[in-house]
């Protein structure tokens, strides 16, 4: 079997498995809470399909709230990426989308990537070389450099952060949502909505 049967079947059978999970945590959910709506469990069985059919896992959605004339906003944000399996995904084939209800953007791959070496997250240098129409990558995990030297993710052990400066209108304020949508390939969309906490810290998770 080629290397894209092997990763079909692979899919397939987590797709199965995901499937019957989230159908039991469903009717566990419903016998133990009033509190779960329809659109609740809708929500959890879309992002489970999502994550399937991208291969993509977001594992956590961080960003910094900075002082902006008075104003607590968060402007920089770091997307935490795992595949799903092992595979090829082009980093450079990424669009990335976000949405304030208002208006939309499209990013693209800045061509920027690095590791994460011993810089704290949101002081890496590279946060100042990419701007508000681009994304770069930080990795984590990355055993064979693939995603700095090929900007490709191979493995499923790979990891690393999609970091991102919002544009001037699109800022995250508290009590604010964005909705991010990570499209690998065409007609291929993981969408996830960012709600930032109150600013009682600076480094605050948005999603996860």
């Amino acid at each position: 079997m080629t290397a894209t049967g092997n990763l079909g079947l692979t899919a397939g059978i987590i797709l199965i498995v995901i499937i019957l999970i989230a159908a039991v945590a469903g009717s566990v959910i419903i016998q133990t809470t009033q509190d779960v709506s329809n659109r609740d469990l809708t929500s959890i069985t879309n992002e489970a399909l999502d994550e399937i059919t991208t291969y993509l896992q977001v594992k956590n959605v961080i960003g910094k709230y900075e002082d902006v004339q008075g104003q607590e906003v968060i402007q920089r944000i770091a997307v935490l990426i795992k595949p799903l399996v092992s595979l090829h995904l082009d980093i450079t084939k990424l669009t990335i989308m976000i949405s304030d209800g208002n208006d939309v953007h499209l990013l693209t791959f800045s061509g920027l990537a690095a590791p994460i070496k011993s810089y704290s997250l949101f002081s890496h240098p590279l946060w100042d070389l990419i701007n508000d129409s681009s994304f770069g990558i930080i990795s984590t995990v990355d055993d064979d450099n693939s995603m700095i030297d090929a900007h490709t993710i191979d493995k499923n052990t790979d990891m690393g952060f999609i970091i991102i400066n919002l544009p001037a209108t699109d800022r995250l304020l508290y009590d604010e949502s964005m909705q991010l949508t990570l499209i690998p390939s065409p007609g291929n969309e993981r969408i996830i909505t960012l709600e930032p906490p109150l600013p009682t810290s600076q480094v605050v998770t948005l999603y996860g």
